[in-house]
């Protein structure tokens, strides 16, 4: 939200701002003739009672409108509203007949649509503050909902990725014990920018790419050579580019995830980035096992890493990002573009 934004926000929530700001351009527009009239001075008395009359007309409107129209009793705001109008009409022709300057008719065909108009204004305006009150109420309580349930899934992001990880570990530990050292300390990087850096909405894309390069060194470790992983990102090149952290981790944890339990002897993983007319265009390639397996692999092992990925893209990115994922033979291909942060 904008600072102008919470202008009008704190002005229209506040009922003595808007009343005072709105009598004042009133008096302002209602006198400005009176002012630059040859002799304002003779007429100056008159203008005053006038402007308090057209005032306290539009208030009434203001009033019978709260009292019944917005709470859906029409038969008795109908009958309060003609009533009203004509007690005003009624004060409205006194005050220009006993001045002497308008005869019955001239005070009959200007008093009366002038009442009828600022009683009109009075409900207009009560109606149209209201619906903005809504409105923006409305919206306030579907930010803190979002926000409630952007916290909730970041709250998620780092039991998930500890959970991959520390599963990988054990696997390890038993197999290769002297490759445990050299993961824990990228383990150690890994959960530190976990924990820090998922507190705030968006981050620098380097910082980011650091955090990947750093999963997949661990991956190398762990895999050996069976993995043939090609990484296309120069990082220096994107200096003051922000993304929202942890986004893209959970397509490279699942092309791992999916590419090692592949029958083939070799792993291929091939992750690209680049920026391309103010998009981030992200791409990676893995093997995978056949549709059928793969199909029960994902849906068993995914756990809420992807749905919770696509759901903060919704939240973070909404309608500004594309995602695309595709089988095609032995391969599996997720393409991501996001609009700059």
């Amino acid at each position: 939200m904008t600072r102008f934004e919470r202008l009008i926000q704190k002005m229209i929530g506040s009922t003595k701002t808007l009343h005072i700001l709105f009598c004042f351009v009133f008096i302002l527009l209602f006198f400005l003739p009176v002012i630059t009239s040859p002799a304002p001075s003779e007429i100056i008395v008159k203008a005053i009672v006038i402007c308090l009359f057209f005032m306290l007309a539009l208030y009434a409107g203001r009033f019978v409108t709260k009292s019944w129209l917005l709470k859906n009793k029409l038969v008795l705001f109908m009958f309060s509203a003609a009533v009203t109008i004509v007690l005003f009409s009624a004060m409205m022709l006194t005050l220009l007949y006993t001045s002497g300057q308008k005869s019955p008719v001239q005070a009959l065909s200007l008093g009366v649509p002038l009442v009828i108009l600022f009683f009109s204004l009075g409900i207009f305006l009560t109606m149209t503050s209201t619906t903005l009150r809504r409105q923006i109420r409305t919206a306030e309580i579907d930010r803190i909902q979002k926000q409630s349930e952007l916290e909730l899934l970041r709250s998620q992001l780092s039991p998930h990725f500890l959970f991959n990880t520390l599963h990988n570990l054990y696997g390890l530990s038993v197999t290769e014990p002297s490759a445990i050292p050299p993961l824990l300390i990228k383990l150690a990087d890994l959960l530190r920018y976990s924990v820090y850096e998922t507190r705030k909405e968006f981050v620098l894309l380097q910082d980011e790419l650091a955090y990947i390069y750093n999963y997949i060194d661990l991956e190398k470790i762990r895999l050996g050579d069976r993995l043939e992983c090609v990484a296309d990102i120069n990082m220096n090149n994107y200096k003051d580019v922000k993304i929202a952290p942890l986004i893209l981790i959970t397509f490279i944890e699942n092309a791992f995830k999916h590419a090692k339990d592949s029958v083939e002897e070799k792993i291929y993983i091939a992750i690209s980035l680049n920026i391309n007319q103010g998009e981030i265009c992200f791409t990676i390639l893995n093997s995978h096992r056949d549709q059928v397996t793969q199909k029960k692999g994902i849906s068993e092992a995914s756990g809420q890493g992807l749905p919770n990925t696509i759901r903060r893209l919704d939240l973070l990115y909404p309608n500004k990002y594309s995602l695309f994922q595709q089988k095609e033979l032995n391969m599996y291909r997720v393409e991501l573009k996001l609009k700059n942060a």
